[in-house]
């Protein structure tokens, strides 16, 4: 009974949220901004953040695929 309550109470706290925080996407605010974030360093930093990722499993797929000595 407990746990259905505690359900109970987080999808109302979790409507509530969601309905407050949701904005017009036209406004002035989110204007600014989505310029902000998607400003003119935003390709860089994503590839910055991409990158490593990337060599990372390149590397794993490459020491896997020719194997490890037993």
């Amino acid at each position: 009974m407990r746990d259905s309550r505690l359900v109970s109470f987080v999808l109302l706290v979790g409507l509530l949220v969601t309905t407050a925080a949701s904005a017009c996407p036209n406004c002035e605010t989110s204007q600014v901004v989505k310029a902000s974030v998607l400003g003119e360093d935003f390709w860089r930093y994503l590839v910055m953040m991409v990158v490593p990722f990337l060599f990372i499993g390149a590397v794993s797929a490459y020491l896997y695929r020719i194997g490890l000595p037993r």
